[in-house]
Order: structure tokens, then C-alpha cells, then sequence
């Protein structure tokens, strides 16, 4: 290493760096060792004139590795890797003194002299590159798509029509989700609604007439491994007690059954059969059994004209091997039992918003008549609840509001008022929260006489033969007791049970609300962690129809993105020893992103799925894993390069910051917000990648103290946490003050409390300096 010829070039950036950076002294400076052949600076290092002279010195100097001192590696670091051809792209450094030290350092002498130091840590950190190359991949054309909701035939019709091979499976014996229970949808831009089957139907006929496309229903996600970049997964399906190709949906089997359970086509206002339809216009068009509430007394076989039945079928496990799959699980409803004032399930007239949506189905219970449960009756009045069980403070509620359920009361209250002129609908808010063109279909039906009062309800009583609901209204502030037949919740959509086991079999996080957390909500919307794993729909958080839709046809795009375009992967991933390696395991176990898997008694490592976080080396008890172009010892030359020629007096803190806290301190430049002069930025992919050991050789080499600097929301910060209490102790141990070390979250937007962190851990220091 100490053999390669390096040159080191230095930017101007019109006066950016150079008006507050001496790079003439820098330049005396860097020459004066032997690390360096050669020093040039240009006003633009980034124009095509710029280009030129990097390589024509790399040419005429016979360059073996460069460090381009300039602006941020997030810029110009792809243009940089371009301009240093014919060397390896990997084979340069890019330290920031625009961003991280020109424009957060008022006084030029320190600032010159922070500048200096960031490019001698570059220079110890080359020595250590080696030629790398993008990894080419390349995955399975094939796609699981788990939940046959609107989302999940939405992407897999997408993905069957661009030429892939989809196996869609749903745990339900139909197909729809909640879409197809709903009856009615409406369409703000015509101010009406429309039937939501007939919306759907085509839809569904797609995905049954594509060839491409292998529906599975009363299937569920048994497990998942990751290999090679593909997922190998087991299925597990029901028993089909009654044969798809032998039945004639007759019905004479569900005439003759003797036992009833609720029916979950209408949210158990009324009852079915074990054996059923789960309704007439299900998808698949076959009758099934319900194992959990079938007596097997025989009878559906005696009467059965084809034989089609058999009750002692067992369940299919079905293995397969996918490039990618999408998490389209759905949602679940709020239990209302748990808010018992509302009087939910006790009180029969009592309902839920979909338990009404069935009420007024054209294929409901009643034939779509709105009747009062106990009388009957068409209602006088019928009340409704906001908010329950969402923007609840309560332990078992939900603080995060539901986003659809203010549409979805205003939409049936009004089908209530065009049916049923005579009926007063009254909706008792906390706040109507209708964006967009929402809005004006919200002033569409309260000008058609939809009473709203802003208020939420303390309870829900009975008194005679009607019910009586209690609430204030915080705009009049005055106590009403409204006397109602009906009282219809909108209960918080929440995380299904589906899509919590889904994550769990997939390994992959979930936010705090138990939804699936996508990778970035603004950038990365649709993917996981994890890649080659997405999500859409209502299994991310509570959405509308067309917002799920969206979601679906976005996630298809990159699935396609992914299968027919291939990816090139960055060379930082994981690298086994394999004389050092005793096949512990453990790296398997402690992956997040399933990229290491045991193959022929040896670790591989998919290249699609490893990120590089450095998890597996802090796990492997015979260090022998290690990230390709991120070394141990490079990081330990990148602090020795930091406090070389450390001046007598001199303060400096080695701040290993992530990625996040690398754009936020970018920030503070860009925003010209002053930071310590002291303060030298290392940028690490993931902090966790930061050991005892890179500590104690800082503290122990010069540096007053180590600042680490990790973005909280992610999987690890826990870990994180409990890691640098470790290494406090192990620092106490050592006789080194436990003070020197500080970690602090940091946020992209929050550059001005990161700043502030330094100084008054700068100041801290000097302090810990005058009294030792």
C-alpha cells in the first residue's frame, strides 16, 4: 500500500472553498511527506477542463489511486468516478471541504487547517481501496403477491400483463377484500356513487382470464428463505373438502347442514351454513367448507350428486421459488367492544359503517332496505360516530387518524338522506378531514341536509326502546342528548393479523402502528428493507381505493424495474472468510435483510440484499466477516489521517456520522450555520458499523472526543443504544472518561440541533481538558 503513487486534487468551486481555505498552504503542506506525488488544484474540478487535468495527471504521473478534495460525495461523486479513468472507479476519495468545513467555519486559518486534516484522512483511507466492480444481478421472473384485495389483483394484473409469472393467494375462500363488501363507492368529481362490484368485476375477470396469473385461496405464507436474491417460500392451503372440478354449486349440501356460524359476508348480521357460497357472486365460484364449525355429520356427502365432497382432505403445502414479492394484506376494523360506552355489540342497533354498507347492499341481508335490527322499522334518525378507536390517546386505541373514515360516513349518510328523505342522518365529528376533491363532495351532501356536530360522544345508552346519544358540541358548547334508532361507529382501520404474520415470516419491520414500514415514505414508498419485497394498499397504513390502486400500479414498476432491467449492485456488501467461519449461524439469525443464507456448508451472501450494514461482523465471534472496501484497519487509518500533525492545544472530535447525519450535517453548510471547528466528519453507512475498538483508537490517538451521530428510526437503534452504554463501561475500564463518547439521533431537516449538539459538546470537552 505505502508503494502506490497518489494524487491529490484540490477544488476552488469558484471561490466556495478557496475565499475561506488556503489551498496554497495546503498544498506546501501535503508535499512535504512522502504520501503524495503530485498536488493540483483548478477553480471547477467538476467542468470538462477539470476532467482534463485529472487525467492527463494520472497519465503523465502514473496515478495508482486520487483524492479529489471538494464538495459533498452526494454532488460530484459519480462525476468524479468518471473523470478518474483509466484507474477502477473505487479507487479515489472524496473529502467534503465545501459543505463540512468552508461554509461552517468562519476563521480561515481554522478553517484551512480542518480542511488539511480531512484530506490526510483521505489519503490513509486510499491507501486502503482496491479495485471493486458493480455486482450484475439478475432475479426470478416470478412474483408473490400475498391478499386478492383490490391492491393485490391490481399488481397482479399489472405484472401479468408485462409478461411475468404471478402466483396471487389470498387466506379468504374469495377473492375482493373489503372493496367488494362495501356496496357502494363514491366519486367526489361527479358528486355521486357507484356501485363497487361493478367497479371491481372487471377487474377480477382479468386476473381469472390471465393465464399468467395462479390463484390460491384459502392459502397462506408458511415461510421464506432468502437464496441467491430469490425467495424460496412455502405455502400452506386448506383442505378443498369439496372439489372444484366435481361440484355444480347445486346448494343441496348447504340445504341439508344442520350447523350455522356467522356470516362474515355480512359482518354477522345474519348466519350461514358450514358448508356455503361465501356470496353469489364470489370469486372462485365454489362452495367451501368451514372445518372450525362443521360437525362432520355426513349429511352434505349422502345428498352430494357427484361425489365432489370429501372431509377428509388435508392441506396442500406448496413450495416456490419468487424474484419478488408484494405484501397486499389489507386491513382490519377497530374492535368496538373495547369501547363499551358506545354500546357495541351489546345494543342490536348499534352498528359498524360496513356492518350499514351491508344493511344497504342490493346483496344484503335485507336486499338493500335500511331497517332498525330490533323493530324492522326504517329509522326517524340515525346518528353517527367519528373517531373511534382512532386519534385515541388510549392504550388499546390508535393515536393516528384513519384518513377514509370521515369519506366513508359522508358517503353513507348520504345514500341514507337520497333513500330515505325522512330520515335525519346527524354525524358527530372530531374533525372532518375530507383533502382535495373530497371537500367538495363533503359540502355536496351537507348542503343536501346531513346534520354534522363537532363533538365526540361520551356514550351510547338505552332508554325505553330507543337509544339516546350523549355528546357535546365544542362549537355551541352545549351538552345534547340526541334520541336515535340507529347509531352507526366508524371504528380506526388498523394493522391486519395477516399482515403482522406476513412480516413476520418475511423478516421484515413493521412501524410502531404494526403496519409495514415502507423504506422511505416519501422517496421509496413501495419497497421494504428488504429488497425485492414491496407493499401496497392498506397493509402500509390506512389509505382510500385510488391511493391503493396507485400504490399497486407503482409497486408493479418497480417489479419490473427489478426483473427485466437487472440491477448493478454497489461492490460494499458482506464478505466471508471461509477459513475463519465455524458455520455458527449467527449471521444468519441477526440479518434483517435475509441476505446471508447457508448453502452447502458455506455462508453466502446475496449481493441484491445485503446493504453492507456491518450487522453480521458485530455478531461473528471469530471476525470473519468483513465489508468489502470498508475494512477495519481503512477506518482506523481514516482516524490516524484525522490527528496527524495534531497541533499542541488543538480540540478535535472524530464524528462518525451515517448517511442521514451526513446529508444533515451537508445541510448545516448549505444553511451556512456555524459548527465548531473541532469537529471531523467520518460518514459510515450504518453506526452499528462503528466498534469499541474504532473508539478506543481514537480516544487513545489524539482525539478529545467521539461524537456518533445515528438516524433513530431504524431497526438497530435500540441495539445502538445498549451498544454505547457497552462501550462506556468498556472506556471506564480502560481509565478513559466515559464523557468523551456521545451518540445523538440525527435528522436530515434538523441541521440546526445537530450543530448545536457539537458546540455543546465541544464545550463540554474543553472542559473535561482543563480539569484532567
Amino acid at each position: 500500500m505505502t508503494s502506490d503513487r497518489i494524487g491529490v486534487f484540490l477544488c476552488h468551486c469558484g471561490g466556495n472553498i478557496s475565499d475561506n481555505v488556503d489551498l496554497d498552504y495546503v498544498e506546501s503542506q501535503l508535499l512535504k511527506g512522502d504520501d503524495v506525488c503530485v498536488v493540483k488544484h483548478h477553480e471547477n474540478l467538476c467542468s470538462l477542463e477539470g476532467k482534463n487535468i485529472i487525467k492527463d495527471q494520472i497519465l503523465r504521473e502514473k496515478l495508482d489511486k486520487v483524492v479529489i478534495a471538494a464538495c459533498s460525495k452526494i454532488t460530484h461523486g459519480n462525476t468524479f468516478q468518471n473523470y478518474i479513468k483509466p484507474l477502477n472507479p473505487y479507487l479515489f476519495e472524496m473529502p467534503n471541504i465545501r459543505e463540512q468545513c468552508s461554509w461552517v467555519t468562519k476563521d480561515k486559518d481554522e478553517s484551512t487547517t480542518k480542511a488539511l486534516s480531512l484530506i490526510n484522512s483521505s489519503i490513509e483511507s486510499v491507501k486502503h481501496n482496491e479495485p471493486l466492480k458493480k455486482i450484475p444481478t439478475k432475479v426470478k421472473n416470478g412474483v408473490l403477491v400475498i391478499g386478492a384485495g383490490i391492491s393485490g389483483i391490481t399488481v397482479a394484473n399489472s405484472l401479468a400483463k408485462q409478461g411475468m409469472e404471478v402466483t396471487l393467494i389470498e387466506k379468504r375462500p374469495a377473492v375482493g377484500g373489503a372493496m367488494i363488501q362495501v356496496g357502494k363507492v363514491f366519486t367526489p368529481g361527479k358528486l355521486s356513487e357507484d356501485c363497487a362490484a361493478c367497479l371491481l368485476n372487471p377487474v377480477i375477470n382479468d386476473m381469472v382470464r390471465n393465464e399468467k396469473i395462479t390463484l390460491l385461496t384459502n392459502t397462506v405464507l408458511e415461510s421464506s428463505a432468502r437464496h441467491s436474491g430469490n425467495f424460496d417460500v412455502i405455502l400452506r392451503k386448506k383442505p378443498d373438502y369439496i372439489n372444484p372440478d366435481k361440484c355444480t354449486s347445486c346448494g343441496k349440501c348447504t340445504e341439508v347442514c344442520p350447523t350455522y356460524a356467522p356470516d362474515e359476508w355480512n359482518e354477522g348480521l345474519t348466519d350461514r351454513k358450514a358448508i356455503y357460497k361465501p356470496f353469489p357472486q364470489a370469486v372462485p365460484s365454489q362452495y367451501t367448507l368451514d372445518d372450525e364449525s362443521c360437525i362432520r355429520c355426513g349429511k352434505c356427502i349422502e345428498v352430494c350428486p357427484t361425489n365432489a365432497i370429501n372431509l377428509d382432505a388435508i392441506d396442500e403445502i406448496i413450495s416456490l421459488t419468487v424474484g419478488s414479492v408484494v405484501v397486499a394484506t389489507g386491513h382490519q376494523r377497530f374492535d368496538t367492544a373495547k369501547r363499551p360506552e358506545y354500546g357495541h355489540p351489546f345494543y342490536e342497533d348499534v352498528l359498524s359503517q360496513m356492518q350499514l354498507a351491508r344493511l344497504m347492499g342490493v346483496n344484503g341481508p335485507t336486499g338493500g332496505h335500511l331497517i332498525v335490527p330490533s323493530t324492522g322499522k326504517v329509522p326517524r334518525r340515525v346518528v353517527m360516530i367519528q373517531c373511534v378507536g382512532s386519534r385515541d390517546q388510549l392504550p388499546d386505541g390508535h393515536k393516528y387518524c384513519s384518513k377514509i373514515c370521515c369519506m366513508i360516513a359522508t358517503k353513507n349518510a348520504n345514500l341514507i338522506h337520497s333513500h330515505y328523505p325522512d330520515t335525519e342522518v346527524i354525524i358527530c365529528y372530531t374533525d372532518i378531514r375530507t383533502p382535495g376533491e373530497y371537500e367538495k363532495y363533503y359540502k355536496y351532501v351537507q348542503e343536501n341536509g346531513v346534520k354534522y356536530i363537532r363533538g365526540r360522544p361520551g356514550e351510547v345508552a338505552k332508554v325505553d326502546d330507543h337509544l339516546v346519544v350523549r355528546v357535546e358540541d365544542t362549537l355551541t358548547k352545549t351538552k345534547k342528548e340526541i334520541h336515535t334508532d340507529l347509531v352507526v361507529l366508524s371504528a380506526a382501520l388498523e394493522s391486519s393479523e395477516g399482515t403482522i404474520e406476513a412480516a413476520k415470516v418475511l423478516g421484515i419491520p413493521l412501524t410502531e402502528d404494526k403496519f409495514i414500514k415502507e423504506k422511505h415514505p416519501k422517496m421509496q414508498p413501495v419497497s421494504t428493507d428488504i429488497e425485492g419485497i414491496f407493499v401496497c394498499g392498506t397493509a402500509q397504513g390506512p389509505k382510500d381505493i385510488t391511493e391503493s390502486i396507485i400504490q399497486a400500479n407503482t409497486a408493479s414498476t418497480k417489479i419490473s424495474e427489478l426483473v427485466n432491467g437487472g440491477l448493478e449492485v454497489e461492490p460494499f456488501i458482506a464478505s466471508v472468510n471461509v477459513k475463519k467461519c465455524i458455520l455458527c449461524g449467527n449471521c444468519i439469525d441477526s440479518c434483517r435483510y435475509q441476505a446471508l443464507s447457508m448453502h452447502n456448508q458455506s455462508i453466502r451472501v446475496g449481493p441484491i440484499a445485503c446493504t453492507g450494514c456491518g450487522d453480521c461482523i458485530v455478531t461473528c465471534p471469530q471476525e470473519a466477516i468483513s465489508i468489502l472496501g470498508q475494512s477495519d484497519e481503512k477506518l482506523r487509518s481514516s482516524i490516524r489521517g484525522m490527528l496527524k500533525n495534531k497541533a499542541e492545544g488543538e480540540q478535535i472530535i472524530i464524528a462518525f456520522l451515517d448517511d442521514i447525519g451526513n446529508v444533515s450535517a451537508n445541510n448545516m453548510g448549505i444553511n451556512r450555520v456555524d459548527c465548531p471547528s473541532s469537529v471531523r466528519i467520518i460518514n459510515v453507512p450504518f453506526i452499528n458499523r462503528i466498534k469499541y475498538c474504532h473508539v478506543k483508537y481514537a480516544l487513545t490517538h489524539g482525539a478529545d472526543g467521539v461524537f456518533l451521530g445515528e438516524y433513530p428510526d431504524n431497526a438497530r437503534h435500540k441495539q445502538i443504544r445498549e451498544n454505547v452504554l457497552v462501550m462506556k463501561k468498556h472506556l471506564e475500564e480502560d481509565g478513559i472518561n466515559p464523557d468523551r463518547l456521545l451518540i445523538h439521533g440525527v435528522f436530515i431537516p434538523y441541521f440546526r440541533g445537530l450543530a448545536n449538539q457539537f458546540k455543546e459538546f465541544d464545550d463540554k470537552l474543553r472542559l473535561l481538558n482543563e480539569a484532567d
